[in-house]
């Protein structure tokens, strides 16, 4: 389809053509005093100009179309062909009135409109070849792909080009038959002339009404072949979008609604490509915090240990971490749960920097207060100015003293749960979150590490402020009766339990936060 000539080079022949022939029919048949002047002897006067016109045209068209922007081609093509119409037919109307004394008001001014005519469908015409022309080069890759400076609506054309034509025809046709009632009147009328003359008089009209009607289908055709194109191209584009194919672009061939529609959806297509590079960025990014965390639970004399992170996003901004002894100093696990403020990549960022920070403090000799003092300090030099932080639970199990070190930096209470008395205590803390004041003195609490059956439950608010669709808060109390519904249950299953049921509290829509759980269970000795 589109590897047809976009206008062939007979096309605008005929209609200069058109013009000669047509001009000295419809001089003769309109115009007064022309009657009296052979059609062949009339056409070669309108020869003249209109040979003029078409030897301007090649020295004209590569100056005002071929220069123009392509948007602008086809309006200046129609431009150039109904200029160079108008000034043959003004050039035979001032040879007519030179050379025969024909007035240039009353029978001039009637052989311009009919070439005006002709070359306003001439115009059209090469106008929309001159569109088909533009789209496919741009098919071929010779394209823009922005939305047009200057809307120029459909509705607008349609209607002028309409109005136009049908004022037009309608002086054409009343012209002749003003002039074949005319013509009538000078006519000896009996019973035999009359219906001779009636069908000379119809097949004038007829003839010209015919010449109007096969310009304007000829017109619909050449318009609706370059919507077809048009149409043809969108979809096709919009296809491959809905496939996930974002390589193809719709080119902005045209200043109307289908131009800005294809200008809109190529800016579609580009916002889908950033979001997709996004999406391979964050997948990548995921990967890369999923194997932050810990693959396996360590191991350790008489305690049941498990840990996991569900992110709302793809990257998320919790994480919880084992973090073993130095050969030195074995025996001991270091576990944090944290959790930094906001969602996705920079949250993510702020995570991974400080986990490695937390991770690198933990290993070093010091309390656990002084190892998250040390860890605050560099976390607040480099994120104090963004207003971003970092809440912690932090605690050191130490199967030797039988004991837990634990700091909690505005951290929600980790959960100690005793069966054999059927209570709860909360691990509540007085310090701030890292990242807030680097000179801030954190405190060190201590506890007996968990007994046969009793269990410590650390999690983020992603636990405690998980919202149902009707927006009630999932809340302490339900943490707290699902620990104690599964309290003969493993860590894993424990953890399990909590996060399967934090999921169906807040239903299939996407969770607002982030949710990490780290489970400790005394096991019987």
């Amino acid at each position: 389809m589109h590897s047809e000539p976009a206008m062939p080079a007979w096309r605008p022949f005929l209609y200069y053509a058109l013009a000669v022939v047509g001009g000295a029919v419809y001089g003769g048949q309109v115009c007064p005093f022309m009657d009296q002047l052979p059609a062949w002897e009339l056409g070669l006067v309108l020869l003249g100009p209109v040979a003029a016109a078409w030897a301007a045209r090649p020295c004209l068209q590569p100056r005002w179309v071929d220069r123009a922007r392509p948007l602008r081609q086809s309006l200046r093509q129609f431009q150039l062909e109904l200029v160079l119409f108008v000034l043959a037919g003004l050039g035979a109307a001032l040879i007519l009135r030179i050379l025969y004394g024909y007035p240039l008001v009353l029978s001039g001014s009637k052989l311009v409109l009919g070439i005006f005519t002709v070359g306003l469908f001439a115009g059209l015409d090469m106008g929309l070849a001159r569109e088909r022309l533009v789209i496919r080069r741009a098919l071929a890759g010779d394209a823009s792909y922005g939305t047009p400076d200057k809307l120029i609506p459909m509705t607008h054309k349609f209607s002028l080009v309409a109005i136009l034509i049908l004022i037009l025809s309608t002086a054409i046709i009343l012209l002749v038959i003003i002039r074949d009632i005319g013509w009538l009147a000078t006519q000896d009328l009996n019973l035999h002339t009359l219906g001779m003359l009636g069908r000379a008089v119809l097949g004038e009209i007829l003839f010209v009404m015919g010449f109007l009607m096969v310009m304007v289908i000829n017109l619909i055709i050449a318009y609706a072949r370059n919507l077809c194109i048009l149409f043809e191209t969108q979809t096709g584009v919009l296809e491959n979008v809905t496939r996930g194919d974002l390589s193809r672009r719709v080119p902005v061939t045209t200043s109307d609604e289908l131009g800005v529609i294809a200008g809109h959806t190529n800016a579609m297509i580009a916002s889908l490509r950033e979001g997709m590079h996004m999406r391979e960025g964050l997948q990548i990014a995921h990967e890369v915090q999923q194997h932050f965390l810990p693959r396996k639970a360590p191991e350790m004399p008489g305690l049941d240990i498990a840990g996991a992170s569900l992110f709302s996003d793809e990257t998320g901004g919790d994480f919880f971490d084992f973090i073993e002894c130095d050969p030195d100093n074995c025996g001991q696990l270091a576990v944090a749960v944290g959790d930094v403020s906001g969602h996705g990549i920079g949250a993510a960022l702020l995570m991974t920097a400080g986990r490695a920070v937390i991770r690198q403090n933990a290993a070093t000799p010091g309390s656990a207060a002084d190892n998250i003092r040390r860890a605050n300090l560099h976390l607040s030099r480099d994120i104090g100015d963004t207003g971003r932080f970092m809440t912690l639970f932090f605690m050191t199990l130490d199967p030797a003293e039988g004991r837990i070190a634990w700091v909690n930096a505005g951290q929600q209470p980790p959960q100690f749960y005793d069966p054999a008395t059927d209570a709860f205590t909360e691990l509540k803390g007085v310090d701030i979150p890292l990242g807030v004041e680097p000179g801030w003195d954190y405190h060190e609490r201590f506890m007996d590490l968990p007994g046969p059956g009793q269990i410590l439950c650390v999690c983020t608010d992603g636990v405690w402020e998980a919202h149902a669709p009707d927006g009630t808060m999932f809340g302490r109390e339900r943490l707290r009766g699902l620990i104690r519904d599964n309290r003969d249950r493993s860590a894993r299953e424990i953890l399990s339990a909590i996060s399967g049921q934090v999921r169906e509290f807040t239903g299939t829509g996407r969770r607002e936060d982030d949710l990490t759980l780290v489970v400790v269970k005394g096991l019987p000795r």
